[in-house]
């Protein structure tokens, strides 16, 4: 898919005031931060009905998405130690939240499904199916992602235990027999511990599934297969949420996958 940023160098068939306003942008590109549509139009003498319209030509739903979209494929200055502003549905502004975060959820879904391979999730579900036990692994949030899926297959008699760490005496003592499925969430896909967890899987001969936005990481080397997140970029707070839900539409795919059939 086409960036915004090309899209905003490269579009064609502009008035002179929407070419005005891409301008600033570029040379301001913080300002997108900061400035509600109204506040954007007065600063490049516009009008907010030329916002809307503008963000529309660039293929976003209004000024809320472009801002959303903005957030997430704005790369910093690499010489300035922190971002220079965040969008301002993080601090506090209800109404903006309100009418974004509806923009946010549907880009990490979509983004999400274009990414799942169906070859690699047919078999991941062959997996579940002669697995006895689920077993997912997940530090801090991830392991409330972890939780909650797990609770989603126990609701359907599948046993399934979320982990924040190695437990050892279970690997110890485990049946392989079971064919027990192992999930490790890990953005980066270098986290310590996960690493950690995926070595002590990987010597127990575990089938591995790495669940992460890294497709050439620590952890993928060491699992079976992958399954890519979407939206991480630990410098705006605005993608671990969008990662989040990435994460839970990955195992709700995947707990859909395993409801038996009706009769």
């Amino acid at each position: 898919m086409i960036m915004l940023i090309q899209k905003l160098k490269y579009a064609q068939n502009l008035t002179t005031q929407e070419r005005h306003i891409i301008e600033y942008i570029l040379d301001h590109p913080e300002i997108v931060f900061k400035a509600t549509a109204h506040e954007l139009a007065r600063m490049t003498f516009t009008s907010s009905s030329t916002i809307v319209r503008l963000c529309k030509k660039l293929g976003t739903k209004g000024y809320p998405d472009f801002q959303l979209q903005w957030a997430l494929e704005y790369k910093p200055n690499p010489q300035k130690d922190e971002p220079e502003g965040e969008l301002a549905i993080e601090q506090g502004n209800l109404p903006a939240a309100i009418e974004a975060l509806p923009y946010l959820y549907e880009q990490s879904l979509s983004k999400t499904r274009q990414m799942l391979k169906e070859d690699s999730l047919i078999k991941i579900v062959r997996w579940l199916k002669s697995s006895e036990r689920i077993d997912i692994y997940g530090s801090d949030n991830n392991y409330y992602l972890a939780q909650q899926a797990s609770a989603k297959w126990n609701e359907l008699g599948i046993n399934a235990v979320a982990h924040n760490s190695a437990n050892f005496h279970y690997l110890n003592s485990i049946n392989l027999n079971m064919s027990p499925l192992s999930f490790v969430i890990s953005h980066t896909g270098h986290n310590r511990a996960m690493v950690e967890v995926a070595k002590a899987l990987r010597n127990k001969q575990m089938r591995m599934v790495a669940v992460t936005s890294n497709n050439n990481s620590a952890l993928t080397k060491l699992c079976d297969e992958t399954i890519l997140t979407y939206g991480y970029d630990e410098r705006m707070r605005l993608s671990k949420l969008a990662t989040m839900v990435s994460v839970l539409y990955i195992f709700d795919v995947l707990y859909m996958s395993t409801i038996p059939e009706e009769g």
